[in-house]
This record gives C-alpha cells, structure tokens and sequence, in this order.
C-alpha cells in the first residue's frame, strides 16, 4: 500500500488526503470496485483510490491533456498501481467507455456538462462526486445533476460538504489552533445514482 504523497510530484492542483477521505467515507468504495476518475491531473486521487480498491478492482483515470497524463502515469508508477490504475488519454465529454462503474469522480472544468456521461457509466445505486473549488460552481453542478439522466432520471444528491483541516499546539501553557491551517481546497458534492 502506497502512502508517502511527499515522493508523489505535483503538477496541476491535487485532490488532497483530507478530501479523498471524505470521498472514500461518503461512498462507500471498497475493495474489488471499479472507478472512473475524471481530470486525472497529477494522479493524486487515482492513487488514493487504487489503493482502496486494491488488486481486484480498477481506476480509470481520464486526462485530456498529454502533460498531466504523463505525469500521472509516472505519479502511478512511483505508487507501484500500475496494474491498478489505468490512465486514458481521451476527453471524458467524448463519453466514458466504462459501464456499471461504483464511483464517477468528477474534477475538471465544466465537470456539470459530464454529469450526463456519468450517469450513463454508473452502475444502479453507484456513487458520483464533483469536486468544485467555487460555491457557484456547486449550485450549477447540482442543478445539473437533478437532470442527468434524461427522461425523467436524475441523481440523488446526498450532501455537499467542504472538508476543514486545523492542526492544534498541544503545550504546557495552553492549547490552541495553529495560526494556519489547511482550510479550503473545494467543495465535494455527493450523489447517487437510484
């Protein structure tokens, strides 16, 4: 199991520990599970989910731009996932080859357009999640999401949440929170497909 983000390199902005747990925690994904994860990025939150879904399970992991998938092939690699996790080099907008996935995680622009394409990739009762760095993004998103599924169909949205970290000193004289903090990264909006 990998779990040394610091050997991990950075490019675009990175779906942090602090979220990716909370993403584990309100969907439920576990071992053997099938995920697509859109917006590749630096391949931080496909790592972070191959190593949940472990050796029976699967990430697709979507990267339009040739860049970021080369450095998420070489992030997945120094994690060891490399039988794991598979990085696609196509615009998820182009649709999601994948069929009755568990997870859809959406982290890219216009992510509200891809909702259409994730629902369809979802398998009954699969979880989706937006991960949204504005509020105004999140209203769209939801909005969008309560007509995904055409027909009639929509998700369920379950919750959104913005995930707060805040170190404390632990001293003789007194404790109290740091002066800084990892505060806001983004929103995580949850749904389920019925």
């Amino acid at each position: 199991m990998f779990n040394d983000y610091r050997k991990l390199k950075r490019g675009p902005q990175v779906v942090l520990p602090k979220d990716a747990g909370l993403i584990a925690a309100f969907t439920g994904v576990g071992a053997g599970d099938r995920c697509v994860d859109v917006g590749a990025g630096s391949g931080w939150l496909a790592v972070f989910l191959g190593n949940i879904v472990g050796k029976e399970g699967k990430i697709y992991s979507y990267e339009s731009r040739e860049d970021f998938a080369g450095l998420a092939e070489r992030n997945v690699k120094k994690a060891g996932l490399e039988s794991v996790i598979e990085i696609v080099r196509k615009d998820a907008a182009l649709g999601i080859e994948q069929k009755d996935v568990d997870l859809v995680t959406l982290d890219c622009a216009d992510s509200d357009k891809l909702l259409p394409n994730a629902f369809e990739a979802l398998r009954k009762g699969g979880a989706c999640v937006g991960y949204l760095p504005h509020v105004e993004q999140v209203k769209q998103f939801v909005f969008a999401a309560q007509e995904a599924g055409g027909n009639g169909a929509s998700f369920a949205v379950e919750r959104v949440v913005e995930g707060i970290v805040r170190d404390w000193l632990v001293r003789d004289r007194g404790c109290r929170p740091e002066n800084t903090g990892l505060t806001h990264t983004g929103f995580l909006v949850f749904l389920r497909k019925p």
